[in-house]
């Protein structure tokens, strides 16, 4: 089985306006998506149809009204100038809905040829809004994906718009190392980093049962996180932006709007 678990440490810096800075440990799921739909038969903690606690949902990641996640996948790259015969595997670096629970920052599609050549990689960013926006990453040295986009998508009150986001994402292995770094549109120098390293672990229910005491209702506890530094950048007296304030800046083709999936069902 290709699909498996990474150990992760989460960093984020911010030095404008105000300093501030903050890392903590989480673990991520690596899906194979030919493995999509026989996870549950692999495992008595994961599922993709019926009721687990860890469930991998096609609704909880970009729906192209398919009945996979990786046939949504395809249809969004032949969307974006590939051709079906280019496309291999798929990997999805995510969190799963947890007991009922989701909520992603970012997950990470990693694309390959038939031949297993490195293609693409795809990094799919949701806001607190229930709305997602796909960034293709189509510029490759070796194993890495790079590249530099505007934003143009809310994420957070204490950032504009209209910056940019630098993309380096290294195709997972042994290692994880993957960074996202923005910056001013004129300037091009980064005042916000944050990277995702982490090691590859094996996907089994015992180590499931580990984490799951280790990083119990990890997906609220990602929700709760972001409120409470959110709280913490309004102390220091950061600008709020509103998001209804620059509708101009939130009409890119690839924004769509999700079911509220970080709810519990």
């Amino acid at each position: 089985m290709k699909s498996r678990l990474y150990d992760c440490k989460v960093y984020h810096s911010r030095s404008k306006p105000k300093k501030h800075a903050f890392s903590y440990r989480l673990f991520m799921f690596y899906i194979d998506l030919d493995e999509e739909q026989t996870l549950e038969k692999r495992f008595r903690l994961v599922g993709s149809r019926g009721w687990a606690p860890y469930q991998l949902r096609v609704s909880d990641h970009y729906d192209a009204e398919k009945p996979s996640i990786k046939e949504n996948v395809i249809q969004f790259l032949e969307e974006n100038g590939f051709a079906r015969n280019q496309i291999g595997t798929i990997g999805l670096l995510t969190h799963l809905r947890t007991f009922g629970h989701i909520f992603n920052p970012v997950s990470f599609y990693f694309v390959k040829t038939p031949e297993g050549d490195p293609l693409c990689s795809i990094a799919e960013v949701d806001n607190t809004f229930n709305e997602q926006k796909l960034f293709l990453i189509k510029e490759r040295r070796s194993d890495r994906f790079q590249d530099d986009q505007s934003k143009l998508f809310y994420v957070s009150p204490f950032s504009d718009l209209d910056t940019v986001f630098h993309f380096q994402l290294q195709v997972p292995n042994e290692k994880l190392k993957i960074s996202i770094n923005q910056s001013d549109t004129e300037s091009r120098r980064p005042y916000f980093t944050s990277s995702l390293s982490g090691e590859q672990t094996e996907l089994s229910d015992w180590k499931l049962i580990a984490y799951s005491l280790r990083f119990p209702a990890i997906t609220l506890g990602i929700v709760w996180g972001i409120h409470w530094h959110a709280f913490l950048l309004f102390l220091k007296g950061l600008k709020v932006r509103r998001k209804a304030s620059r509708p101009e800046l939130q009409q890119d083709k690839h924004i769509y709007l999700k079911p509220h999936n970080h709810s519990i069902h």
